[in-house]
């Protein structure tokens, strides 16, 4: 049961320890992910399309079936009871158990499958398919738990939980009655493996590539959460699991970041609960008393907190939340502040298609927030169609990713290189004719010490360009 801090009855529930799993396999140019519809008798998300997963449960640490998970189970950056939650959800979800039989080696999920191995676990788990699938569907009340410490010791399996890839980790808002600390891995589906949903967790199931189920959901076909549609734009770029394991892992979290620039201008970053952390994006505020956020990438709740913390600190309130681009590292905190401000959420055109949450398009010379956190939008295309830069009265421009002080030679599937060239002759022009004091880009330092120098290696990267576009994904 969700509890709520016992000196305050008006605090937030606390949230409960959950994991989820997103099942993986190739595809034609990259990978599918399998979505789940929940049932909509359901309390808590009715029809939506999910990752299979759910609560860590306490038997989940059953010294049992800790004996039988693969990894390092002492390490807690490891959080061994998250990934067995997360095996155990999948397979009484699914039908898919992420294991092989002891004796066959590495699980079948973290490589290749050897025809020797692959046909070894098809004959050792004949029966013991049979016998899962009876636990599965027995109706027992205890079936979560003591199948699973059962099944594997009965079948002599290892659990698979070296290969799952934890790529983030996400807590539900809190003005929601029941919140989950979640976090979120990615897993290779095994070659033998069959799906057996469970009707009464599963409605239907579907294979996507990601890019088509953000399409289904802008087209309003199908509905997401805000960390599963996230996700799936992380994984748009991902060309195989190998690709995921090297390019998204989550790294460990770090000293949330903060640099004050100036009075009005403070640039931070978040510690790392949101994917890879050695290019955290810049979260900037901007103002004092009226004050606008730019790109809260991190949704983690500290990192968030932090935020809070350091506009009360100057007596101001968060007016508004502009996004220079709706990549997951710049967006995935704002629909979160936005729950607990209230402010408005604005991106560029054509921006709201991969969001799961209400924001609002805005163009070229609009103005986001009020006084001396007012800023003008200026169209930066190029590392996105959508993406916006954002200038101050005084002459900041907080550039996004349209100019960093390393250029990026791995963009967006949506990058399109003769649009950023001219972004970049826009960004000169401004600099020359002084409208531009100083740059804050997306990444890296709060303030740009060369920002010609910056723009002509930018230039330079988009001279490897064909056809006006280039290859791959950008730090987001």
């Amino acid at each position: 049961m969700e509890r709520r801090a016992a000196d305050d009855p008006r605090s937030p529930v606390e949230p409960l320890p959950a994991a989820t799993i997103v099942l993986v396999r190739p595809a034609q140019g990259g990978l599918e992910v399998l979505l789940t519809r929940r049932p909509d008798s359901m309390a808590f998300g009715a029809g939506l399309h999910v990752f299979p997963g759910g609560r860590v449960e306490n038997a989940d640490s059953d010294p049992r079936v800790l004996a039988r998970a693969a990894g390092p189970i002492a390490d807690p950056p490891f959080h061994v009871a998250h990934r067995i939650a997360a095996i155990r959800e999948t397979w009484e979800e699914v039908g898919v158990l992420l294991a092989t039989p002891a004796s066959v080696g590495p699980p079948a999920a973290t490589r290749r499958a050897d025809p020797r191995s692959a046909s070894g676990t098809a004959r050792r788990s004949a029966s013991g398919t049979a016998r899962r699938s009876a636990a599965r569907h027995s109706g027992v009340a205890d079936r979560n738990r003591v199948a699973l410490a059962d099944l594997v010791e009965g079948d002599d399996l290892r659990l698979a939980t070296d290969g799952l890839v934890e790529i983030g980790r996400w807590t539900t808002p809190r003005a929601f009655p029941r919140r989950f600390d979640t976090r979120f891995f990615v897993a290779e589906l095994p070659a033998e493996a069959v799906l057996d949903p469970d009707p009464g967790e599963v409605a239907a199931h579907a294979w996507f590539t990601p890019r088509a189920a953000l399409a289904a959901m802008a087209d309003g076909r199908i509905s997401m959460w805000p960390p599963t549609s996230t996700t799936l734009q992380r994984l748009e770029r991902a060309t195989s699991f190998a690709a995921v394991r090297d390019g998204l892992a989550r790294v460990p979290d770090v000293a949330i970041g903060r640099a004050r620039v100036s009075d009005g201008l403070v640039v931070m970053t978040g510690h790392g609960a949101f994917g890879p952390g050695g290019r955290p994006a810049n979260t900037i505020l901007v103002g004092g008393r009226e004050v606008v956020v730019v790109d809260p990438g991190d949704p983690d709740e500290a990192f968030l907190d932090a935020v809070e913390a350091e506009v009360a600190a100057r007596g101001g309130r968060i007016a508004a939340i502009a996004l220079t681009h709706v990549d997951p590292g710049h967006a995935a905190g704002s629909e979160e502040l936005r729950a607990r401000t209230g402010a408005p959420i604005v991106v560029g055109p054509g921006g709201a298609a991969p969001l799961s949450w209400a924001v609002t398009e805005i163009g070229d010379g609009a103005t986001v927030g009020s006084g001396d956190g007012a800023l003008t939008a200026v169209a930066t295309p190029g590392h996105r169609p959508d993406h916006l830069a954002f200038l101050a009265a005084d002459g900041t421009f907080f550039a996004g990713d349209a100019l960093t002080d390393r250029p990026a030679v791995i963009m967006p599937p949506e990058g399109d290189a003769d649009l950023h060239r001219a972004t970049l002759t826009r960004i000169a022009g401004l600099l020359a004719a002084g409208t531009i004091k100083r740059i804050v880009p997306g990444h890296g330092p709060a303030v740009l010490a060369d920002p010609a120098a910056a723009i002509a290696a930018a230039e330079a990267v988009l001279g490897i360009s064909r056809r006006g576009r280039w290859r791959g994904s950008g730090a987001g």
